[in-house]
């Protein structure tokens, strides 16, 4: 396994990019803090820690309410942008992207790849981190430079003279690691797994092969959701149709910005206008070919609004695509050759001849895996056409 840790602020953080250079801390009153700026770490302020605690270390901080919804779409946007750069991905709230690059033909670029969208998605130069898997990929990264990459060859060797409060173990747990003696992840790798899971039950094992570097965490893929929406909800309700045209166009600019994001084209669109007595009308149809451009969408979505007449003023208007497209094939780039599945490339080529006719695509007679592919399946296509198949499958 080759694991490429990308280490950036909490995304409670990335919310305020306007806030970066200066300590913030986020958390409610009476209660723990959720995360806080390397500004206020420097003065002593640590995740978990209460926020009376907080302020009395580092009074001069920007106190922010945390958004949990703001953090779940901020995740779902950075998963969508790292998603065809490895074949498994892992975005957490921590501000931890982690891409498992095994297989991969060309890490170095999806490593660049992943430090740029990084960047832009949380406004920050991101650390960056490659070793034999989550943990010590995590920790190098944490040891970078902003920008920059550590590559880690042996896991154990790097992690050996660290510090045992790196491991994932609570308050109470790492007290007792210290009056064991254990202070260094070399010391906890050198204990037998059985005896630390005396100690501190199945954590203690699971600390020991974490410092052995064994990795036995695996990563939790991050998948595209089939579904999304946009809406708004109007101060006074509208009557006038420009004005809902207007907003429906930015809307669906919303819509495209994230289909862009993420790959993915809807096959199904649904527009409900919602009036001040809260019942709602509707338009819904399922589209032959995706549509994933503000063009596409308000082409559809404009007609629609531009010949309804609605009983009332509307309160709210909403545009759903409650079938999406998976994002599935933006990971094609990502096969070696012949080790592909000729299902998926069959369905692709399948995907081109139904949105452009039978002839656009260019099929040698066998398939990817060597087996001979049906003579009634072979386009004829000339080579002009075979280069927009290939576009189109790149």
């Amino acid at each position: 396994m080759r694991v490429c840790c990308g280490l950036t602020a909490h995304l409670e953080l990335a919310r305020r990019p306007d806030l970066y250079g200066i300590p913030v801390i986020v958390g409610r009153w009476d209660e723990h803090v959720v995360a806080a700026s390397e500004e206020a770490q420097a003065s002593g302020v640590l995740p978990g820690m209460a926020l009376r605690q907080a302020e009395h270390l580092c009074p001069q901080a920007t106190f922010v309410l945390p958004d949990e919804e703001a953090v779940v779409r901020i995740r779902e946007l950075v998963s969508a942008a790292l998603y065809d750069l490895a074949p498994i991905v892992e975005v957490r709230d921590e501000g931890i992207a982690w891409l498992d690059l095994s297989g991969v033909m060309k890490p170095g670029e999806s490593i660049r790849a992943a430090r740029h969208r990084l960047l832009k998605a949380i406004g920050r130069e991101p650390r960056l981190g490659l070793a034999p898997g989550p943990f010590s990929a995590r920790i190098a990264a944490s040891r970078a430079r902003p920008g920059r990459l550590l590559r880690i060859a042996d896991a154990r060797e790097f992690l050996a003279p660290l510090p045992s409060r790196e491991l994932p173990l609570d308050a109470e747990q790492q007290e007792r690691l210290d009056l064991l003696g254990l202070r260094t992840l070399g010391a906890v790798a050198a204990m037998g797994p059985r005896e630390l899971e005396s100690q501190l039950g199945h954590e203690g094992r699971h600390a020991v092969l974490l410092a052995r570097g064994l990795e036995p965490d695996p990563l939790e893929a991050w998948r595209p959701p089939l579904f999304t929406s946009a809406h708004r909800q109007f101060g006074e309700p509208v009557g006038d149709r420009e004005a809902l045209l207007f907003v429906a166009r930015a809307l669906c600019g919303d819509l495209a910005d994230e289909l862009g994001l993420r790959g993915a084209g809807a096959k199904h669109v649904r527009v409900r206008l919602v009036f001040e007595s809260t019942e709602s009308d509707q338009r819904e149809t399922i589209v032959r070919h995706p549509l994933s451009s503000t063009a596409e969408l308000f082409g559809l979505v404009g007609s629609w609004i531009k010949e309804w007449k609605p009983r009332a003023p509307i309160a709210e208007l909403w545009i759903e695509l409650p079938v999406l497209e998976g994002a599935g094939r933006r990971q094609l780039r990502l096969w070696a050759g012949g080790d592909g599945s000729s299902d998926e490339v069959i369905a692709a080529m399948e995907r081109l001849q139904e949105r452009f006719g039978d002839d656009v695509v260019w099929k040698l007679p066998l398939s990817i895996h060597g087996e001979v592919a049906p003579p009634h399946s072979w386009g004829g296509g000339a080579q002009r056409q075979r280069g927009r198949a290939g576009a189109e499958l790149a």
